[in-house]
């Protein structure tokens, strides 16, 4: 089902305001481990070491693509800008036969996996209008990408999104040399204040089924305790300067611009 005109256009009103203000730095780590939940289906693990750049030029790419996304996120996507920037995105992946179920995974990585780190340690949880504010986006973004049969309903979509993985999460060698390539990416993200451990404090970030799919051992339980704490306490105190600032009101409500 395509999202009317202005349905589309409310749910980017909503998305935008969690992309660059609520949710501003928590919605960019929940991308990069959405991303980084893709290398856990060998058929996409395969497509993206076969063209090299996301071993050997791992940061330049990731910059690419949080580049292509969040020029969506600003300016939609239609106008000018936003079939600009959609036709570049589907020029990055024309050279690749990739399939339908693939494409639609990658989808729900971007749409769901973001916002459930959100849930889990922003200063606050997302809304449900919030939630179907970003399922509305990437609706119609998989209409532009020609991506079929993409769940209406967001639940639907969650379902289908933990049947996909339970069908295909595998380990593959190119699965491990991806997440060596980008470990280092997503350790820079973490609180400052677990310093040396931030590599292992970046494996603490997986679930169990995507560590087993990519390889990686499970991190001492001082370190998980650690990080969590301090993802914890980094959620404390944005949510105790968000309630000083009077910015404490969900998106999705009316507010004062």
């Amino acid at each position: 089902m395509t999202p009317s005109p202005t349905a589309l256009r409310q749910a980017e009103e909503i998305y935008r305001r969690v992309a660059f203000d609520t949710f501003a730095q928590d919605l960019k780590m929940g991308l990069n481990l959405g991303f980084c939940r893709t290398f856990a289906v060998p058929e996409i693990a395969r497509l993206l070491t076969a063209t090299g750049r996301m071993t050997r030029h791992t940061r330049a790419r990731a910059k690419a693509t949080g580049e292509l996304m969040y020029r969506m996120f600003r300016h939609g996507l239609d106008g000018e800008e936003g079939e600009r920037t959609v036709a570049a995105l589907k020029s990055l992946h024309a050279p690749w036969a990739i399939s339908d179920d693939a494409y639609r995974y990658v989808l729900a990585c971007f749409d769901l996996a973001p916002l459930r780190w959100c849930a889990a340690y922003a200063w606050r949880a997302p809304t449900d209008a919030e939630r179907d504010a970003s399922h509305t986006f990437y609706l119609a973004l998989a209409e532009r990408m020609g991506i079929p049969d993409v769940p209406p309903d967001r639940r639907e979509f969650e379902a289908w999104t933990e049947d996909f993985e339970r069908a295909h999460f595998t380990f593959t060698p190119e699965a491990h040399a991806l997440w060596a390539a980008t470990r280092d990416l997503l350790a820079g993200r973490v609180p400052g204040v677990l310093g040396p451990l931030a590599g292992s404090a970046a494996d603490s970030l997986l679930d169990e089924g995507l560590r087993r799919a990519l390889g990686v051992g499970r991190p001492a339980m001082p370190v998980r305790a650690a990080t969590h704490t301090a993802l914890r306490l980094r959620a404390a105190t944005g949510r105790a300067g968000r309630r000083i600032r009077g910015s404490h009101r969900p998106a999705g409500m009316s507010m004062v611009q």
